[in-house]
C-alpha cells in the first residue's frame, strides 16, 4: 500500500475584508464592561 507525498499546505493568511474572531470578542465584550462600570453603585 502506498500513500501519496505529503505536501503541507502554506499557512493562509486571512484574506482582506475578513475580520479575526478577536475584533468580535472586543465588539461584544467593551460595550458591556463600560455598562457595568457606568451601572455600578458610587
Amino acid at each position: 500500500m502506498s500513500y501519496p507525498a505529503y505536501h503541507p499546505h502554506p499557512a493562509t493568511r486571512p484574506a482582506a475584508g475578513h475580520t479575526r474572531p478577536v475584533t468580535y470578542v472586543l465588539l461584544i465584550a467593551l460595550p458591556a464592561i463600560v455598562a457595568v462600570a457606568a451601572l455600578r453603585p458610587r
